[in-house]
């Protein structure tokens, strides 16, 4: 049976909170992150294919913004994770304005259709996609942290105007009180570039798996990243002691 929200758990629910800088005002001012409601998925999803893909830094060396076939995916990917109630967004106390927002999933064990690679077919989404997969596969982490199902990240987003605030390892952090509330112990996600990488860190995500984008083209899966401007793709991972 496919991992559905606990119906104890509240919805919509604050999961986090803290103090940051106001870009507008250079003031430090309280934010919160909480779950996302319906009547906001499709602006989210925008805001991934708008701000996320453009700026993601494997997306922007092979060109995944133009190439239509991969975006339609992407777009599908997105939106069909949003019944999940898993997606987080951050907003400033006494606005409505998304400075930030994390898309989440619960991956177990027993299900195989998360990873068929066959099912996707935009070569720019084949691509990422084939990359996410050799590291969830190195990472092994059900055999390393003897667990049957963990809380995966498909897309960490602050918006532009908001980067430099710290955005991103709050929105990190604050999986840690959802997964409590429901009963998930280890949280992993592949980080393409330094921003999520840092952030990541700071939130004391551990670096499980580290690949060099060069050697992706010389192994499997054989995906070149051209003129990309990081060297390595992490898997990281959080685990609840």
């Amino acid at each position: 049976m496919k991992w559905k929200r606990p119906e104890t758990v509240e919805f919509p629910r604050v999961w986090w909170r803290f103090k940051a800088k106001d870009p507008e005002s250079g003031q430090t001012v309280d934010y919160r992150i909480e779950d996302l409601t319906e009547d906001r998925y499709d602006e989210v999803v925008d805001l991934m294919i708008n701000c996320f893909v453009p700026d993601e830094i494997m997306s922007k060396s092979i060109g995944t913004a133009d190439d239509k076939v991969s975006m339609a995916e992407m777009r599908g990917f997105w939106k069909e994770s949003m019944p999940n109630k898993l997606t987080l967004v951050c907003y400033k106390e006494g606005s409505t304005e998304i400075c930030g927002l994390n898309i989440l999933e619960v991956v177990e064990e027993s299900s195989t259709s998360a990873d068929d690679l066959s099912a996707i077919k935009g070569k720019c989404f084949r691509q990422i996609f084939s990359v996410l997969l050799l590291l969830k596969k190195k990472a092994d982490v059900y055999g390393r942290y003897k667990v049957d199902k963990y809380l995966h990240g498909l897309g960490l987003l602050t918006l532009p105007k908001y980067r430099g605030c710290g955005i991103a390892t709050e929105l990190l952090k604050a999986r840690f009180p959802l997964m409590k509330a429901m009963d998930l112990s280890l949280t992993c996600t592949l980080f393409s570039g330094p921003g999520s990488q840092g952030a990541a860190r700071k939130a004391g995500f551990t670096d499980d798996i580290v690949v060099t984008y060069e050697s992706l083209g010389k192994d499997e899966p054989f995906v070149t990243f051209p003129n990309i401007s990081w060297p390595v793709v992490k898997f990281q991972c959080y685990y609840l002691k």
